[in-house]
């Protein structure tokens, strides 16, 4: 006989996700609503004014601060498409039986990602100083490459690893080559893993400041930079409407990878 659902099953539940709905109420919604606010309004030595204008945009898309908006999403696109072409075959490789070994899962690329970011970076620099390398635009997106690789190898390491095996031993009974199998099996299953490395690697990338000074001591400047430079100066007011902008930016591009990772989905290559 079926156990009747306890009276207060929902309510613990309920109650239970207040912890969270408070968590983000605080540490999310709150600082969008002063990003917004500062967005919107007039700051004179970091007090705010509410003094409704757009100046703040106009200053966002002036000339030189719009083109360095194109340079930081260039930016996060080479590095985006170069951690892919190189992070899936990786991941391919390390998700093959032949090759599945954790410990070198681990050590490959677990372990420099316990390094602290800027000691990476700063290695990154003294290894380029010392073969004369000049700083430059390519050192920056050599650096981008090699912060977020990882991010973009382990989804789709993880994503392979789980597609069921019998489907490629399917494909293959039927006749299919090992390159039909790879593109018509293979590649649409391991789809969500490739937006979510996608997504975890453009993300951070045409945000962060750290690079693109350090690899190239100071000659490119890119949207953090500017960020970053604005804070220091207490003009909060230019900071909150740039970053309000990457943020609209970066939804606009998770809206659309949603949308074909959902596509994907229907059409069979969900794993979830």
């Amino acid at each position: 006989m079926k156990k009747p659902a306890s009276k207060f099953a929902g309510f613990t539940r309920k109650y239970a996700a207040l912890p969270y709905g408070v968590f983000m109420a605080v540490f999310v919604v709150f600082p969008l609503i002063v990003l917004l606010l500062y967005s919107f309004c007039e700051t004179a030595d970091g007090s705010l004014s509410f003094q409704f204008t757009f100046d703040n945009f106009k200053k966002v898309f002036s000339e030189d601060n719009f083109s360095m908006l194109i340079n930081s999403l260039l930016v996060g696109l080479y590095t985006t498409v170069i951690c892919l072409l190189i992070g899936y075959p990786v991941a391919y490789l390390l998700a093959n039986k032949n090759y599945n070994r954790s410990s070198v899962v681990v050590m490959l690329f677990m372990l420099p990602m316990w390094v602290n970011f800027l000691l990476r970076t700063l290695a990154t620099k003294a290894m380029l100083e010392f073969f004369g390398i000049s700083m430059g635009m390519g050192t920056v997106v050599f650096g981008m490459v090699y912060n977020f690789l990882p991010f973009m190898i382990l989804p789709i390491y993880t994503t392979i690893q789980k597609i069921d095996y019998s489907l490629i031993e399917g494909a293959a009974d039927l006749g299919a080559s090992a390159r039909v199998t790879f593109w018509k099996v293979t590649v649409p299953l391991s789809l969500p893993g490739v937006f979510s490395g996608i997504t975890m690697v453009f993300t951070p990338t045409i945000t962060t400041f750290a690079i693109s000074k350090m690899l190239s001591n100071s000659k490119i400047s890119l949207i953090g930079d500017y960020i970053d430079q604005q804070v220091k100066h207490l003009n909060y007011n230019v900071a909150s409407a740039i970053s309000f902008v990457i943020i609209i930016i970066v939804g606009i591009s998770m809206i659309i990878l949603n949308k074909y990772d959902k596509e994907s989905t229907n059409q069979g290559g969900g794993l979830w």
